[in-house]
C-alpha cells in the first residue's frame, strides 16, 4: 500500500504538466483549489519529522514529501532544484502534493486566481526596500560571477566564488563547498534592507529574487540573454513543430507543452518492477524510480542528466539477483529513456530541453536519444536553471554527436 499511495501522490504533477494555466477558463472550484492549496503549504511551514500524524496522510516537511506510517512521518527528498509543495488541481475540486520548483508552484497558484504566493501573503505589501533588496542581490551575483580564488580582496570580505562560499584571510579567499546540489548565492533579506550569502538551490535562488519583483534572474542578465539568443537561420527556417499541444494563456504566449502520459510511463515501471521477483524493498525502486525520481527527470528543469541516471538505475534494478523479468524491465527503462522531457516557457520561448553531456553506465542505453516534444522551437534550448542558447552549444545534441548550424542538425 505505501508504494502505490507514494506513487499517485507523485502523478498527480502528470495531470498538472498537461494543464497550463488557462486563466479565462477558470471553473467554479479553481480559485478555491488555490486558496486551499496555499492554507495547506502554510501549515506544512509549521511540521517537522517528529509532528503527530494519521496513517496514510501526505505533506510537505523542510522542502521533502512526507507520508505518515505508524504514526509516524517518513520522508522522500525531491530531486535536485525542487520542493515539495501543495498545488491546485486544474480539472476538479481539491489539491494535490507533490515535487515541483518554487516559481512553477507559484505560477499554478496565481492562475488559479489566488494571491499571495505560496502561503497567501499578499505580495502587494511588499516592503519598500524589497525591490532594491532584490536588484542588489542580482548586482552581487553578476559580480561574483567576475571572482576566482586568486582575485584580490580585503579581509572579512565574504562572496561566492565559483560556487562555494568565501572568506577573505590575509587577502586571500578561503572557499568552502556547498553541500550537495546547491551553490554560493546573494539573496534579498525579506524583513529587512539588504542581502545575504548562502547555499540555495539556483532555482530557489531565482525564485527568491523574484519574488522582489527584480526581473532578469540571479544576476540580472536573464531576460536580456534570453532574449538576444538567436536561433541559426537554417533552424528558424524549420519553425516550430506541430504546436497543437501549446497551451496559451490570455496574452496568446505558450506557457508549457502538454504531456498526458508520464502518470502511464511512471505506472508501467512500477507495476514491472513490482512483480519482477527481485528485492523491491532496498531503496524502494518499485517507487523511487517511477513516481519519484522517474517523474521529477522528466521535468523541464531536471538537470539534462537527471533522466539518463534514472534509466541507469533501471536497469541497474534489472540486472540484480532474483529478477524474472529483465529484458522487460530494461525494455521499459530504454523507452524511459527516449521520452521526451516538459518544457516551459522562458522570456516568450518555448525551447528545447538540453541534452545529457555524459555517456550512460550502460551499454543499453547508448546511442540512446531522448525525443523532443512537439512545439517546442528546434533552434534554441533552455531551461528555468540554464536560461536560453541557441542551437550550436554542445547541450543542443545528444552526448557523442556534433551540432551542424548551417543544417540545424546533429552529425
Amino acid at each position: 500500500m505505501y508504494f502505490t499511495n507514494a506513487l499517485i501522490a507523485s502523478f498527480s504533477l502528470a495531470a498538472l504538466v498537461s494543464a497550463g494555466p488557462l486563466v479565462e477558463r477558470r471553473a467554479a472550484f479553481t480559485l478555491q483549489n488555490g486558496k486551499d492549496a496555499q492554507a495547506l503549504n502554510a501549515k506544512f511551514k509549521g511540521l517537522s519529522a517528529s509532528s503527530p500524524c494519521t496513517d496514510g496522510e501526505n505533506a510537505c516537511i523542510n522542502g521533502a514529501f512526507a507520508q505518515c506510517a505508524n504514526g509516524k512521518f517518513v520522508t522522500t527528498p525531491c530531486a535536485g532544484g525542487l520542493t515539495c509543495v501543495a498545488l491546485p488541481l486544474v480539472n476538479s475540486k481539491g489539491t494535490s502534493i507533490t515535487c515541483d520548483t518554487e516559481a512553477d508552484a507559484k505560477t499554478r497558484i496565481a492562475a488559479s486566481g489566488a494571491t499571495g504566493g505560496l502561503f497567501g501573503r499578499d505580495l502587494e505589501e511588499r516592503a519598500e526596500f524589497t525591490l532594491a533588496n532584490g536588484q542588489d542581490a542580482q548586482a552581487l551575483n553578476a559580480k561574483f560571477q567576475t571572482l576566482s580564488a586568486s582575485s584580490s580582496c580585503t579581509d572579512g570580505e565574504n562572496a561566492c566564488v565559483n560556487g562555494a562560499f568565501a572568506q577573505c584571510v590575509g587577502g586571500q579567499f578561503q572557499t568552502t563547498p556547498c553541500a550537495g546540489a546547491t551553490q554560493c548565492f546573494a539573496l534579498p533579506l525579506v524583513n529587512s534592507r539588504g542581502t545575504s550569502l548562502t547555499c540555495d538551490t539556483q532555482a530557489d535562488a531565482e525564485a527568491r529574487i523574484a519574488q522582489t519583483g527584480a526581473t532578469g534572474g540571479l544576476n540580472g542578465k536573464r531576460s536580456l540573454e534570453a532574449r538576444a539568443a538567436t536561433a541559426p537561420p537554417a533552424c528558424a527556417a524549420k519553425g516550430k513543430r506541430s504546436d497543437r499541444l501549446t497551451r496559451r494563456s490570455e496574452s496568446g504566449i505558450a506557457k508549457r507543452i502538454a504531456q498526458n502520459d508520464l502518470g502511464a510511463v511512471a505506472q508501467s515501471w512500477q507495476d514491472l518492477c513490482l512483480k519482477s521477483g527481485g528485492d523491491t524493498q532496498t531503496g524502494d525502486p518499485c517507487v523511487q524510480l517511477a513516481g519519484i525520481n522517474g517523474i521529477n527527470a522528466l521535468l523541464a528543469n531536471s538537470d539534462p542528466c537527471a533522466q539518463q541516471d534514472n534509466a541507469d538505475a533501471m536497469i541497474d534494478f534489472a540486472k540484480s539477483n532474483g529478477v524474472t523479468n529483465k529484458d522487460a524491465l530494461i525494455a521499459n527503462a530504454v523507452s524511459y529513456a527516449k521520452h521526451p522531457r516538459n518544457a516551459l516557457n522562458i522570456d516568450g520561448t518555448v525551447p528545447s530541453t538540453p541534452f545529457c553531456q555524459k555517456a550512460p553506465k550502460n551499454a543499453e542505453l547508448k546511442g540512446v536519444t531522448r525525443a523532443q516534444l512537439d512545439g517546442v522551437n528546434p533552434g534554441l534550448f533552455g531551461s528555468p536553471a540554464l536560461g536560453v542558447f541557441a542551437f550550436g552549444d554542445p547541450r543542443t545534441c545528444p552526448f557523442g554527436k556534433t551540432p551542424d548550424v548551417s543544417t540545424c542538425s546533429c552529425k
